[in-house]
């Protein structure tokens, strides 16, 4: 039997170690954006669920003038601006809260 020299390829190693640890995340992105396509719709439902039933309790505690004037800011045709919202919550902090 012959000896035989080995010599170590550093930089092919070094490709393909690379090559497969870039495999792995691109694995691993590619596996989350398929979670996010079936957990995304879910959780956006539930928080809109959330999101109402916090608008329906504090909707209880509004007057009807109170009621009116969001109504009127959030049905306008322009954008909601910053001054428009600013306007409504000076007006809300002006009126002292109804004890129950």
């Amino acid at each position: 039997m012959k000896h035989q020299q080995v010599v170590v390829d550093y930089w092919t190693m070094f490709k393909t170690s690379g090559l497969c640890i870039l495999l792995a995340i691109s694995g691993f992105i590619f596996l989350k954006m398929v979670q996010t396509i079936f957990w995304l719709p879910n959780h956006l439902k539930r928080n809109q669920e959330r999101l109402e039933a916090i608008a329906k309790q504090y909707g209880k505690d509004m007057d009807e003038d109170e009621r009116a004037e969001i109504e009127k800011i959030f049905n306008s045709d322009g954008p909601l601006t910053e001054e428009k919202l600013n306007k409504l919550l000076e007006n809300t902090k002006d009126e002292p809260k109804k004890e129950q």
